[in-house]
């Protein structure tokens, strides 16, 4: 019954924001960008990331806290696969190929905006 009634479903995490002030460029080697599951696209774009340095208007490099979200509306695809007790793991590739961005990919696209850091990325999605 459930199934039927709901329409969308929201996970959300925080994570640090780094200091505008002070965040410095670095250099991530594409072997450790797939490993973050980048896209071979997002790899050969040749984004700028950033690290926390720390300075007299922040805490550790970071500033501030910014929304990951991962928002899935209940299409009648995903209510067929719920209603069929799918799993997580097929839930999850249902999601994938109605390309809804989950956690991970949300807190990827903060990091490839300069928002936050990978380091981060990696502890509000683990």
């Amino acid at each position: 019954n459930i199934a039927g009634s709901v329409i969308i479903i929201i996970a959300q995490r925080l994570a640090r924001r780094l200091c505008e002030q002070c965040k410095e460029p670095i250099e991530i080697p594409d072997k450790t960008l797939k490993k973050f599951r980048f896209t071979d696209a997002q790899i050969a774009e040749k984004h700028t990331f950033y690290k926390p340095k720390g300075c007299s208007k922040c805490n550790a490099g970071y500033k501030g806290r910014v929304g990951i979200f991962e928002v899935m509306t209940i299409s009648d695809a995903m209510r067929k696969v719920i209603l069929k007790n799918g799993t997580a793991v097929d839930i999850a590739e249902q999601a994938q190929t109605e390309e809804i961005d989950d956690l991970r990919q949300s807190a990827i696209k903060k990091a490839i905006e300069g928002v936050t850091s990978l380091e981060e990325v990696t502890r509000v999605t683990q």
